[in-house]
């Protein structure tokens, strides 16, 4: 398996999940009927909610910029060096928690499709992993641009 079509796989693992994500979003908005006023009589705490969807947008971006990191070459050198390094460790981390979490849930399971979904998900996030290492080490492995420095003479 070449650098280039691991790096692109993890990209596009990295973009089907935060489409996924979106998706779950937007059908728990669409259809689940607000109950809100029945369920609950105090008043409602909206900033503990734009707080969380404020996390989700970050995390979203990060994920996002690292998946175009990894995927277009034009986008490999946007940006300075410590974000693109911050922003693929960051989704690194997230993938192993992803592992972690499906791992888990796959071992409580005893069979039925959640036991596949859930290895098909360790495998795609070990795929995002392994793309994110091979952008670190791209990152880390790059010269540093040469500063020109003049001493007067």
């Amino acid at each position: 398996m070449t650098s280039r079509f691991l790096r692109q796989a993890g990209a596009s693992v990295l973009a089907l999940q935060i489409g996924y994500v979106l998706l779950i979003q937007l059908a728990v908005v669409l259809f689940t009927p607000d109950t809100a006023e029945i369920d609950h009589t105090e008043p409602r705490n909206s900033g503990a909610v734009l707080l969380f969807l404020a996390a989700e947008a970050a995390v979203a971006v990060v994920v996002l910029w690292s998946a175009a990191v990894l995927g277009l070459d034009s986008f490999r050198d946007r940006g300075p060096r410590w974000a693109r390094v911050a922003a693929l460790g960051a989704a690194a981390a997230l993938q192993m928690f992803v592992v972690r979490e499906a791992a888990s849930n796959a071992l409580a399971r005893e069979g039925g499709p959640d036991l596949v979904i859930n290895w098909v998900m360790v495998l795609l996030a070990l795929v995002a992993v392994a793309a994110c290492g091979l952008g670190l080490r791209g990152e880390f492995g790059r010269a540093r641009p040469a500063t020109s420095s003049r001493t007067g003479a």
